[in-house]
């Protein structure tokens, strides 16, 4: 009996052995036992997911931003589309309005009139700037003392006696010459060439005396530029006013763009000449006995 206690224990351990390999064979192959993640693996899975979801917020900003900077970029060259065409509106108008004021009488006597002023007015400036300089030099050719010497002041009135009798001279001679007045033109000749020679000796003399021809020439451009500017000032003065004259009868009878009436014969009032103190209609000189001097009636 005593050899059969080893025996019994042996075999209910074996059997018990055999219960439990059967209830791990139960268990051994479910997927829990390798799918389930450690706490290593559960620290890193979130980490990953984490930086997933960061990148996925980056990818989304940069995806507005470039949707903003299209929207921008499309705004910006249709605004700089429409810039582009009105100016091209605003040209094409200008050149519209270029060329009808090109092809308008009235407007091209209005440009006509316009340069006139601009010329005359840039000769004047050319005569005025030459009598100053005339008038100092002949003050220092005459009077170099100074101040305390009474000639000293009274020699700029010398030049300022011929350059001023010489403008009106040529400024009168060309209003007369408008009337048809013609008369003793060898004198008026006559005497502007003396004043010009006399304006132009009393800026040169003292450097003509001591052979400082180089200096006489250099002295003598200023009062030689106010005979040239008011030579040009009489020729243009004459051709403008012509030009004038003409041009205001081409547009006498074409309705006036400001009103629905024609211009009549007594609103063609035109400067006819350089330095006219009243307006002369270019008609009423033919018509109107009143505006003809006396000794041409």
């Amino acid at each position: 009996m005593l050899d059969e206690h080893p025996l019994d224990d042996d075999v209910a351990r074996l059997a018990s052995r055999v219960e439990k390999a059967r209830g791990r064979l139960a268990y051994q192959f479910d997927p829990a036992l390798t799918g389930a993640l450690s706490e290593e693996e559960l620290r890193a899975e979130r980490e990953l997911a984490e930086r997933i979801r960061t990148q996925d917020r980056e990818q989304r900003w940069k995806q507005v931003e470039a949707a903003a900077t299209a929207s921008d970029r499309a705004r910006h060259t249709t605004e700089a589309i429409e810039k582009a065409e009105v100016k091209d509106i605003l040209l094409a108008r200008k050149a519209i309005a270029a060329q009808r004021r090109a092809s308008s009488p009235h407007a091209r006597l209005a440009s006509l009139y316009r340069h006139r002023s601009w010329s005359l007015g840039a000769l004047a400036g050319v005569v005025a700037a030459g009598m100053l300089w005339s008038a100092v030099n002949v003050q220092h050719n005459i009077a170099p003392g100074g101040p305390t010497d009474p000639l000293y002041w009274f020699s700029y009135l010398l030049e300022a006696m011929i350059s001023v009798s010489l403008i009106i001279i040529m400024i009168g001679t060309n209003k007369v010459t408008e009337w048809g007045v013609l008369d003793n033109r060898s004198q008026v000749a006559a005497a502007e060439i003396s004043l010009l020679a006399l304006t132009v000796g009393l800026n040169t003399y003292p450097y003509v005396s001591a052979g400082r021809w180089f200096d006489a020439a250099v002295h003598g451009v200023a009062p030689v530029m106010i005979g040239v500017a008011l030579l040009i000032h009489d020729a243009a003065s004459a051709r403008y006013g012509r030009a004038i004259a003409i041009a205001t009868e081409e547009v006498r009878n074409l309705p006036d763009p400001t009103g629905p009436d024609p211009l009549s014969e007594s609103s063609g009032d035109v400067l006819v000449g350089s330095h006219a103190d009243l307006p002369v209609a270019v008609g009423a000189v033919q018509n109107d006995d009143r505006l003809v001097p006396s000794s041409h009636r």
